[in-house]
């Protein structure tokens, strides 16, 4: 009896994704407001733990998978807990000889993006390789660091209405750190102007020394010690990372193809030309600043990992919806298959060494099942 009641339920599971997946119509205001995102993040939040409880494998099961929390949703001590693990990685050893700007681990993450920028966006490799970047930077937060709480995201839709004032930038120290002093004259004429633009006045990071970039630079991995700016732009967050946007991306994207040119603005696809700057960089830019700003050396913005956990977030929604056909791999291996490449495929291997390991993209699909993952988004 037992078993046919589990049978039963994971039909009615079955079902309800189904229509969700195939883009059931949510009242405009529901997706407006959030309340269609927060129905269709708690299906695949229910989806992937019902897997799991199916199949657990001998690493993750539903006593130790971790949740992964938005930034207000987790406690003040805990946030604060965060922040100093934070700052004990950028007092570990860099991983990489011979270079003149690195100085931390947390500086090594910003390295491997910088070299691995040109085939990991726009291309097939995207959503997968962000997504170890995240887990391995969570990683070393609690193998270095004595990190113990949740991994938090950042659902930029929820400051829509006023970044500079989101309990993620408002100076706390239960905060990422204040916007940027005001400067003249900063923004251009692609992203408009912030409210911000200078070094960060208060709060965590506000000492915190960018060692190297910017991209623009001869020698961009060299040592050039600056602050920390941010350029705060709440204009552009309600435009392009609104609630509104996150969720019909989610539900406008019928294939992977389709979906990840939807999350980057992808104008090589017609229907994502709509999105404009898209969620990805609708985040990106709303921090704005330097290192926020530049598309090599953004993972130097300590915000960048909250930003890609919400990507990643959307993501595991996107998958969670319909499991069984969105286990897949789209694109070339080159950033919008410039120069021309072949396509990428599951069997591909993503070495981040010395960061991080080594893994197939197929190990990468599941974040609670046979991979190096043990996670879920709340």
């Amino acid at each position: 009896m037992g078993f046919i009641k589990q049978l039963l339920s994971f039909a009615l599971l079955g079902a309800s994704l189904q229509g969700l997946a195939f883009g059931d119509d949510f009242p405009q205001e529901d997706i407006n407001s959030g309340k269609a995102l927060q129905q269709i993040s708690k299906t695949a939040y229910d989806a992937a733990l019902a897997r799991l409880e199916a199949s657990p494998s001998s690493t993750c099961t539903k006593e130790n998978v971790r949740v992964r929390k938005e930034w207000r949703k987790i406690p003040e001590g805990e946030r604060a807990s965060y922040v100093k693990a934070v700052e004990c990685l950028m007092q570990q050893p860099q991983v990489y000889p011979n270079m003149t700007g690195p100085k931390s681990m947390f500086d090594s993450f910003g390295v491997l993006h910088y070299k691995m920028t040109p085939y990991v966006h726009n291309s097939a490799y995207f959503l997968l390789f962000h997504r170890l970047y995240v887990w391995t930077f969570e990683e070393k937060l609690r193998e270095q660091c004595g990190y113990t709480g949740a991994f938090p995201y950042w659902e930029w839709g929820l400051d829509a209405g006023g970044v500079e004032t989101s309990p993620l930038f408002d100076g706390s120290e239960t905060s990422m750190g204040s916007n940027g002093e005001f400067v003249n004259n900063t923004g251009n004429a692609f992203f408009g102007r912030g409210s911000g633009g200078g070094c960060v006045k208060e709060g965590p990071f506000h000492n915190y020394t960018v060692n190297f970039g910017p991209n623009t630079a001869s020698d961009p991995l060299a040592y050039n010690p600056r602050c920390l700016k941010r350029d705060l732009n709440t204009p552009l967050c309600a435009q392009w990372a609104s609630l509104r946007n996150t969720t019909e991306t989610i539900l406008e994207s019928p294939d992977i193809a389709l979906f990840q040119a939807n999350l980057q603005g992808d104008f090589r696809w017609p229907e994502a030309r709509k999105w404009g700057f898209a969620v990805h960089g609708g985040g990106h830019f709303t921090i704005g600043g330097d290192p926020g700003g530049d598309f090599y050396f953004s993972p130097l913005e300590p915000v960048f990992y909250q930003h890609h956990g919400q990507i990643d977030r959307m993501y595991f929604i996107w998958q969670n919806l319909d499991w069984e056909n969105r286990q897949t791999m789209a694109g070339t291996i080159t950033m919008m298959n410039m120069p021309a490449s072949r396509n990428g495929t599951l069997d591909d291997v993503l070495d981040i060494t010395p960061v991080g390991g080594s893994f197939k993209y197929s190990e990468l699909l599941d974040t609670v099942g046979s991979s190096p993952f043990c996670f879920v988004y709340e």
